[in-house]
């Protein structure tokens, strides 16, 4: 499958699900659904990108679950949870064209972090450039993953991966591209100022969506929206069909994986059968014969 994405947020290893009203706005369900709405979802999006950005965003044109292809037939397809597209303000502060928002609870796959987002990046790159055109017309592009875990085990809440010249570090080398990852539950920087004590709020509260953790106009804003989000019938028949879909998914790996290990078993078995055939004709030849060997 490509990039099914079995962590919505309502599960656990029994196959529990999670109510909707219990959720979180990192929880990918929750966010996707309020990502899509089209009255809220640019509102929701502008929200992380400023204080994340250090400036104010302007338009955005935003593309909620947009699904990338492989390069191939068989090459591993994406699913990005907010694609955003920015128009030029014309004062040349702007940072990017296009943004990629992906909350992440999935721990397990920490250790895979730095070469999945590579690849996210290269499809979306593949995407973005048109056959015939130059290369300098190719957008920049930030990547922001919120994450429910510490990625590099510093404790920080803010870290910012980018490309340099190894040999040469001073040496500028922009290729267009910021990876930007934050810790939930991580520390504020050294000299930190509003933005950043104001993310921090913010992650706070995608992080656990409850009245305790709404401490300022923007996290107060936010729950508002999740509140609507949880109430709207369309989300709660939503929210059932992807979780029935969740579990079919689930028990179709593990159906798989059952079947490869009866599969296994099977040829242990016929093994152990030929071994044994292989004996009894051993033992009848030196019987007939002698032990020769």
């Amino acid at each position: 499958m490509s990039e099914e994405k079995l962590n919505y947020g309502q599960k656990n290893d029994s196959l529990q699900m999670k109510p909707l009203e219990e959720m979180d706005v990192i929880d990918n369900f929750l966010f996707t659904a309020m990502a899509y709405d089209e009255e809220t979802g640019g509102e929701v999006c502008r929200m992380i990108l400023e204080p994340v950005l250090k400036r104010k965003v302007g338009k955005i044109h935003f593309t909620a679950q947009k699904v990338v292809p492989g390069v191939s037939e068989t090459g591993h397809g994406i699913r990005m949870d907010a694609f955003i597209m920015e128009d030029d303000d014309g004062t040349g502060m702007t940072d990017a064209d296009v943004y990629d928002i992906e909350p992440d609870k999935n721990e397990s796959q920490k250790r895979f972090l730095p070469k999945r987002v590579r690849y996210y990046g290269d499809l979306i790159d593949v995407q973005l450039l048109s056959t015939g055109t130059d290369y300098d017309q190719l957008p920049k592009l930030v990547m922001v993953f919120i994450l429910s875990y510490d990625p590099f085990g510093q404790n920080a809440m803010y870290y910012e991966a980018g490309t340099v010249l190894k040999t040469h570090p001073v040496v500028p080398y922009d290729d267009g591209i910021r990876r930007i990852y934050l810790y939930t539950g991580g520390d504020l920087p050294k000299n930190a100022d509003k933005y950043d004590i104001d993310l921090q709020k913010l992650l706070k509260y995608i992080a656990k969506s409850t009245a305790e953790n709404i401490t300022d106009d923007t996290t107060k804003r936010l729950d508002e929206i999740v509140k609507s989000t949880k109430k709207k019938k369309a989300i709660g028949v939503k929210y059932m069909k992807s979780w029935e879909r969740e579990r079919e998914l689930i028990e179709e790996v593990r159906r798989e994986e059952r079947e490869k290990v009866v599969a296994a078993e099977q040829r242990a078995d016929n093994a152990e059968a030929r071994a044994d055939t292989a004996e009894a004709k051993l033992a009848k030849y030196i019987e007939k014969y002698g032990d020769v060997i």
